[in-house]
Order: C-alpha cells, then structure tokens, then sequence
C-alpha cells in the first residue's frame, strides 16, 4: 500500500498536469495566438511542468 504522502503528491502531480494540458488547449485554440509563438508557449509549458513536478517529489522525500 503507498503512503499518504505518495498518493497526495501523486494526486497533485495529476492536478498539475490537468491545469497544464488546459493552458496547452487554451493555446491551441485560440486564434490570436501566432502558430510561430504556440511552439514557444508549450516548450516554456513543458518546462514549468517538470518543474513543478520535481518539485512535488522533493517534498515527498
């Protein structure tokens, strides 16, 4: 069985990439948004993410 601790960082792992794959529909439909721009917005999304992500583990160990 996992920790409590294991499952709530999954849990916001899970919210955190729900809220990132918004921002990437956002971006995708809009059309005032330049296609040249879009690949920049999803590479500076990419970043922020694993980030976020390295960031819940760490709290975890």
């Amino acid at each position: 069985m996992m920790s409590s601790q294991k499952l709530e960082a999954l849990g916001s792992i899970a919210m955190i990439e729900h809220i990132i794959r918004k921002f990437r529909e956002l971006i995708d439909t809009d059309c005032s948004i330049p296609p040249e721009l879009r690949g920049s917005l999803h590479a500076t999304l990419d970043v922020h993410l694993l980030d976020a992500k390295k960031r819940v583990l760490l709290r975890v160990h």
